[in-house]
């Protein structure tokens, strides 16, 4: 499918009136699962950063999308078949903001992050999904 022809087939679904659930699953694999979903599924945690050798930055990521497991908070929703597919990061300043996408039959924890071009000092870390809201995960000091 060319490029045009699949913008136009997502700017027809999303505008369809009984497209509802196709617009959120776009939204969700665009942005990464929506907050709720963190929640319902036992929490997300930050661990310290690391600088490896080359220079990049280390994070440990806690999460399990399973919904078997308490990071920050009992879960209340168990997946069986999704797991994370990837986490999405950006960085503003001394901001860090991430993101979980799902997929099926991948690995339902959330592997170490390893980001660049990050200068030593604070940084905020927040979560940023779907829901399009900024919620502050904590705070790590990357050396």
């Amino acid at each position: 499918m060319r490029r045009s022809t699949f913008t136009l087939a997502v700017v027809l679904l999303c505008s369809l009136p009984d497209a509802r659930g196709v617009e959120a699953g776009i939204r969700e694999w665009w942005f990464g699962q929506p907050w709720a979903f963190v929640q319902s599924i036992g929490g997300i945690r930050v661990g310290a950063a690391t600088r490896l050798p080359d220079g990049r930055v280390q994070l440990p990521i806690e999460c399990d999308v399973s919904g078997v497991q308490s990071i920050t908070r009992p879960p209340q929703t168990m997946n069986s078949g999704i797991g994370v597919s990837k986490i999405l990061a950006a960085t503003e300043g001394h901001r860090i903001a991430i993101s979980l996408r799902t997929g099926v039959g991948e690995a339902s924890d959330c592997r170490p992050l390893v980001l660049s071009g990050l200068d030593p000092g604070a940084y905020v870390i927040v979560y940023f999904g779907a829901d399009r809201e900024l919620h502050e995960l904590g705070r790590v000091e990357i050396p």
